[in-house]
C-alpha cells in the first residue's frame, strides 16, 4: 500500500478548530489505511499521545515540542514515503527539505485560514510553489492565498471544507437541557443567544462585542434576552468583555461561562434559540455546522469563510460583521419569524458537511494528481 505520512501541530492536548480538523482529518486517514487505500502514519510537534479512537498509537509519533527531534523524524520519515501531508504552514520547512531531497514525493499542504492571508516569504512561501497540492477549507482562504502570494498557481489549490467530528453525537430531542436551565439559573422561555469562541484581547474579530452592543436594544423587542459567552478568555479580555457591558447597562442579560468541555458542548448549542458569530476572519468555522447539526438557527459574518460553511445562507443567516444594525434586524427575525425545522438543518449539514463525505473527498485528493506549476 502507498505509503501516507501526516505531519500536524495538535490535535489531542489542545481544543480550538485546527485541532478538531486535526482529529476528524487522522480518523478519515486511518479508516482509508483499515480499507486498504494506503498506509498512513502521522506525527505530531506538541502532542504526547493519541486518542486511538482517532488514530492507533502504533502508527503514531508524539515528540512534545522538541523541535529539533521533530524536525529530523518528520523528514527521514518523509523520505520514506510517497504521500507527504503537511497539516499547517508553519511546518513548511519539512516538506520543503523533503521535496527538494525528494522530488517524487506527493507534497500536500493543508491550510485553514489568517495564518496564510498574508504575503509569504522564505520556505513558507516556497512550500507553497513547490506542493503538488493544497487542501483548502474555503473557497474564500484559497483566494486570500492566491491574492496575496502570485506565484502559487491557482489551479492545484482545492477546496476541502471541515467536517462534524466522527464522534458527534446528533441529538434526536431538540428541547433546552434542564440541567444547563436550572444551573444558569434561567426558564424554558427565555430567548438566548449564544456564542462559542477562543476570548483573547489579541483577537478581536470575532464578533461578540456587536452582540454585547446590540443586547440593549434587542432586549426592549424580546424579554427576558440573554446571551451566553462560551470560551476561555484571558486576563485581559475578560477585563475588556466586562468593561464593555458595563458601558452597554446590560449587566444581568449576559453571562460569561468559560470553557465548555467537550462532553456539554451539544447540551449548550441546544440551550439557545440563535447561535451568532458575526466573525470577520474565520476560515471556515467548525462552531457553525456544530450549531446547525443541533438544529439551531445560525447567524455568521458574510466576508469571509463562514459564509461557506452556511452555504452562503441557504443554512442560516449571513450579515455584514461590522453592521450592529445589520446584526439586530437578524436575531429579531430568528427569534420572532418562522421557525427554520431543527431535523431539516441538521440532514442538510450532514450531507453536506458530514463525515462519510469528508472521508470520500480525502481519498479523491489523496489519489489525485495536481502539477506544480499551471499548464502553458
Amino acid at each position: 500500500m502507498k505509503p501516507v505520512l501526516f505531519i500536524y501541530l495538535k490535535a489531542f492536548s489542545f481544543t480550538g478548530g485546527i485541532e478538531k480538523f486535526n482529529r476528524s482529518f487522522m480518523k478519515a486517514l486511518h479508516e482509508l489505511s483499515v480499507d486498504g487505500l494506503f498506509d498512513a502514519s502521522a506525527i505530531s510537534a506538541y502532542d504526547g499521545f493519541t486518542d486511538e479512537k482517532y488514530f492507533p498509537r502504533l502508527r503514531f509519533t508524539g515528540v512534545r515540542g522538541l523541535r529539533i527531534v521533530f524536525v529530523c523524524i518528520a523528514f527521514l520519515r518523509a523520505l520514506k514515503s510517497e504521500v507527504f501531508i503537511v497539516g499547517h504552514i508553519n511546518l513548511g520547512v519539512v516538506g520543503y527539505f523533503a521535496k527538494r531531497v525528494k522530488p517524487s514525493l506527493k507534497l500536500i499542504v493543508i491550510v485553514h485560514g489568517i495564518e496564510v492571508w498574508k504575503e509569504h516569504t522564505g520556505y513558507k512561501r516556497k512550500v507553497l510553489e513547490q506542493a503538488d497540492l493544497i487542501l483548502s477549507v474555503s473557497d474564500f482562504t484559497k483566494n486570500e492565498i492566491t491574492r496575496y502570494n502570485r506565484t502559487v498557481a491557482h489551479e492545484k489549490i482545492r477546496v476541502f471544507p471541515n467536517t462534524l467530528d466522527p464522534y458527534f453525537e446528533f441529538p434526536a430531542n431538540f428541547d433546552k437541557p434542564d440541567y444547563l436551565l436550572k444551573r444558569y439559573g434561567i426558564s424554558k422561555e427565555t430567548p438566548i443567544l449564544l456564542t462559542v469562541s477562543r476570548l483573547a484581547f489579541s483577537e478581536k474579530y470575532k464578533g461578540y462585542d456587536n452582540v454585547i452592543r446590540s443586547m440593549f436594544d434587542l432586549s426592549k423587542i424580546n424579554k427576558n434576552l440573554i446571551y451566553l459567552l462560551c470560551g476561555k478568555a484571558d486576563k485581559s479580555e475578560k477585563q475588556r468583555i466586562g468593561r464593555l457591558i458595563e458601558d452597554n447597562k446590560i449587566k444581568d442579560r449576559v453571562k460569561l461561562l468559560g470553557f465548555i468541555p467537550d462532553k456539554e458542548l451539544i447540551d449548550h448549542y441546544l440551550l439557545a434559540d440563535v447561535f451568532v458569530m458575526q466573525s470577520k476572519k474565520e476560515g471556515f468555522g467548525i462552531v457553525f455546522i456544530e450549531a446547525l447539526a443541533c438544529g439551531r438557527n445560525v447567524i455568521a459574518g458574510s466576508k469571509d469563510g463562514s459564509a461557506e460553511a452556511l452555504m452562503h445562507g441557504e443554512l442560516g443567516t449571513l450579515v455584514h460583521p461590522d453592521s450592529v444594525e445589520e446584526l439586530k434586524v437578524a436575531v429579531n427575525n430568528c427569534l420572532n419569524g418562522s421557525e427554520r425545522d431543527p431535523l431539516m438543518l441538521q440532514r442538510k449539514v450532514i450531507a453536506a458537511f458530514g463525515f462519510d463525505k469528508y472521508k470520500q473527498r480525502l481519498s479523491e485528493q489523496i489519489g489525485s494528481s495536481a502539477p506544480a506549476h499551471p499548464r502553458p
